[in-house]
This record gives C-alpha cells, sequence and structure tokens, in this order.
C-alpha cells in the first residue's frame, strides 16, 4: 500500500491521519462514510457541536473548551473569568482587578467598532453604478472578452450589444 493510500484528511479539522487509526475509526463509526479515499459526512450524521471558545490572557489567543491545552491550563490553576477569559494563577502577574480592568477595555474597544461598522452600514452610498464598475473594472473585463449589462449587470459577450436578452 503507498504512503498516499495510508492517510486521509479529517474533515473536521483538516489534518492529516491515519486510516484505520482511532480518529478514522471512530469518524467512520460516528458520522462520516469512507468513499473514494475521502471522509464523507452522512446526512444522518448529528449537528456538528458548537465550538466553545475561552481567551489566554497570557498569549491574546483563542482556546477551545475540552482541548488538550484547555485541560493543561485549568490542571495548572488558571481560572476562568466572566465564563470567557483564562486567567493565569502566577502571583507575579497582574491581580483580578486588573484583569477586570483589561477586560472592560477590550469589551469597550469591541463595542466602538461595532457601533462604527453599524453606522457604515447604515450610510453606505447607492450600490455602485454601470459606469463606476467599468471605471474600476473595465479594462480587466475587456481583457477576458466580456462586459456587462447596463440594466442588469449580467455577464455578457461585448458583441450581444449593451443590454442583455431580458432587459
Amino acid at each position: 500500500m503507498s504512503e498516499a493510500n495510508r492517510y486521509t484528511t479529517n474533515p473536521e479539522t483538516g489534518r492529516r491521519i491515519r486510516i484505520g487509526g482511532t480518529t478514522f475509526n471512530r469518524l467512520t463509526f460516528e458520522s462520516h462514510d469512507f468513499i473514494n479515499g475521502e471522509l464523507i459526512r452522512r446526512e444522518t450524521a448529528p449537528p456538528l457541536p458548537l465550538r466553545q471558545y475561552f481567551y489566554n490572557m497570557a498569549t491574546g489567543r483563542s482556546i477551545i473548551y475540552g482541548s488538550r491545552r484547555y485541560n493543561e491550563l485549568i490542571r495548572a490553576g488558571w481560572e476562568i473569568l466572566d465564563s470567557y477569559y483564562l486567567i493565569p494563577p502566577d502571583a507575579t502577574q497582574l491581580t483580578r482587578e486588573d484583569y477586570e480592568q483589561i477586560i472592560s477595555t477590550i469589551n469597550d474597544a469591541g463595542r466602538e467598532l461595532e457601533e462604527r461598522r453599524r453606522l457604515q452600514r447604515t450610510t453606505r452610498q447607492d450600490p455602485a453604478s454601470f459606469e463606476d464598475i467599468m471605471a474600476v473594472h473595465g479594462e480587466r473585463l475587456a481583457n477576458l472578452n466580456i462586459t456587462l449589462c447596463r440594466e442588469c449587470l449580467y455577464i455578457m459577450k461585448p458583441e450581444d450589444g449593451e443590454y442583455c436578452n431580458d432587459c
């Protein structure tokens, strides 16, 4: 059996797994079929559970609940604050109040960013017109030997005129 035939990709993680290995067997037993060298999810398989993440205050990275790293941190005495933030146990680091202040600042910045995005969505101008699109993308469309209908912006051949058959 060749090297390519002994491994496949885990569709849940994107990592290589050994065909016949523990993870492969779990996937085929629970939710997937192995067809033409790929693991294909069955229609009758239960829905995937949503992953819960925790924010590591020391590294600034998200950690998946129940992962090896999450379990290592919990066993090492890390605390969970506000059901989301993982705080290291070291007394030499910041106090709990300091972390609460940092979290408050992060949340305030997130609210400000969301407010800016909301304002951008509500103040957007009308959709781009045919002339705007052609000014930006006209040369590229010409290189591809296509153009757009002036009315509905449907892709068509330049020799078909300025309007598609429906306009």
